[in-house]
């Protein structure tokens, strides 16, 4: 009989020990393991045991309890040979086309960016000469802009599917402990393993990738999508091949997908997202204001924080934090510079980072899907122009941040960039209804985070890719209002945010296309 139980183990203690103690089998599986650092941290673990009925009875009454197991995912299986386009080969494009080659449909992924390995020697010439290819960069190319990031899983989607996702990514290379850690992440440096091994399966399963290959058109007939029109990035060639179903998965960066499909008649409309900084702080700071006295204990992992604030009726939030990890310049438009932040799986890092941004409201920006990504270029022109014109990104200082005086060089950080970063007055950058709200929850966190607002800490701008500023509506059959055959999927359309939520979204709209057609 399988029964789980919750085991606490504080710093120094060995979880044997404490199986012993409360007269636990010593074999087991973790089910999740989670720190808990309110106080003396403590980490929680949630163990399954398989025991006889006797002891499963024995436990229970000492307050474990019967398992449940998850539920698996049941891919549905066509009944006719079909072909599917997916555009778009991050998390909700690989995992759509996952699935779609398990039930039996011909798939092809057209990804305008490169494969990893020649992506990466891209993304690390626009880090060292400056020199920027808007088709193959931190944003765009195999595996989405996660693929240069942290690699956080974390997610609130209850969807069970999840654990469907872990287990591939392991399957494929990931560290196996994100099946139970409670805040997941693979790190930039396994990821740049696991996305390749994923597309060799695929391909191995039939499924053809054209890289290099941008979508720049659709064809309709009525309210089908007739064809695509390709164009090869290589040869410089344009090309109309037909399916029979189309998933759009693409990133929250393609700005000409989007005006594309909404020229073609698809309906698109505006939708809040946020904008801000990266904040740089030295990882021991962060982990004294976490751990307290127990901040330099080898036993515990580099600290990562959460945080919120109100300022009038806008929300203002840290996302992404990159524990260990490092702010990179992440453009993918000349003459611009957009922020993010990436870590390695041990994010062994001297500096913290994470974004720090403010809700941004359609009234903002003229409520158009237009004006929504116009407000986030204006912003990203303007770092470039702060930075001295050479993709460095602008930094201030966070307390010169917070009186509204100048930065220099010395009252920056040394390290915890890439590829640099230049003083400037990061509070003339952005909107003043962004400055603003960003001051009252700097000001907010100084009472109640200890360490947080300091002179070690530095502002670096602009952080403008949160999330899409577009949706594109579909139906609760995941197909776009307007044409039936056309799938808007993961983040960049507007129904995710992150790798574990968007692979989500890829594999539910995959599941609909499959029992369109059993």
């Amino acid at each position: 009989m399988l029964v789980e139980g919750e085991i606490r183990v504080e710093v120094g203690e060995r979880l044997e020990d404490k199986l012993r103690e409360k007269g636990y089998p010593l074999k087991f599986a973790i089910l999740r393991k989670s720190l808990d650092a309110r106080k003396k941290p403590v980490f929680v673990y949630r163990l399954l045991f398989d025991v006889d009925s006797e002891t499963a009875n024995r436990l229970i009454a000492s307050g474990c309890r019967i398992h449940k197991p998850v539920t698996e995912v049941g891919i549905p299986f066509v009944s006719r040979q079909v072909r599917i386009a997916v555009v778009g080969s991050g998390p909700a494009g690989l995992f759509a086309a996952y699935a779609l080659s398990a039930g039996g449909a011909q798939v092809v992924v057209f990804e305008r960016g490169k494969r990893v390995e020649e992506r990466e020697e891209d993304v690390q010439k626009f880090w060292v000469k400056r020199i920027l290819n808007e088709n193959s960069n931190v944003q765009f190319g195999e595996g989405g802009a996660g693929t240069f990031s942290d690699g956080k899983l974390t997610t609130r989607v209850k969807d069970s599917k999840k654990h469907f996702v872990y287990g591939v990514f392991v399957e494929h290379g990931a560290p196996e402990e994100i099946l139970y850690l409670s805040k997941p992440h693979i790190g930039t440096d396994r990821l740049k393993k696991v996305i390749p091994s994923i597309r060799r399966s695929l391909v191995d399963k039939g499924v053809e990738f054209r890289f290099s290959s941008c979508v720049v058109g659709i064809n309709v007939q009525g309210e089908v999508v007739d064809s695509l029109v390709v164009k090869d990035l290589i040869n410089d060639n344009v090309y109309e091949e037909r399916f029979d179903a189309v998933i759009f998965a693409v990133g929250n960066s393609a700005r000409d997908t989007f005006s594309m499909l909404e020229r073609s008649g698809v309906d698109i409309v505006a939708k809040p997202f946020a904008v801000g900084v990266r904040i740089i702080h030295p990882q021991r700071l962060i982990n004294r204001m976490q751990y307290g006295k127990y901040f330099e204990c080898p036993e515990l992992p580099p600290a990562e924080y959460a945080i919120t604030a109100r300022a009038g009726n806008r929300g203002v939030f840290s996302f992404c934090m990159c524990p260990g990890g490092v702010v990179i310049c992440a453009s993918s438009e000349k003459g611009t510079v957009v922020t993010n932040g990436m870590s390695n799986f041990a994010r062994e890092g001297a500096m913290a980072n994470s974004a720090i941004v403010v809700q941004v409201f359609p009234d903002d920006f003229g409520g158009t899907p237009t004006g929504a990504v116009e407000f986030q270029r204006r912003l990203e022109k303007a770092a470039f122009e702060a930075g001295g014109g050479n993709y460095s990104m602008p930094a201030q200082n966070l307390m010169d941040f917070l009186k509204g005086r100048e930065t220099s060089y010395k009252r920056l950080p040394g390290h915890g960039y890439i590829p640099e970063i230049t003083p400037a007055r990061v509070d003339r950058i952005l909107p003043p209804f962004v400055i603003s709200a960003l001051r009252k929850a700097f000001k907010h966190w100084e009472k109640r985070l200890k360490h947080f607002v300091s002179e070690e800490a530095s502002i670096v701008g602009v952080e403008t890719r949160t999330s899409s500023p577009i949706r594109i509506l579909r139906d609760r059959r995941l197909r776009s209002i307007r044409f039936k055959n056309l799938y808007p999927a993961g983040e960049g359309s507007g129904y995710a945010g992150g790798i574990t939520s968007s692979a989500i979204d890829g594999l539910n709209v995959a599941i609909s296309i499959l029992e369109e057609h059993c």
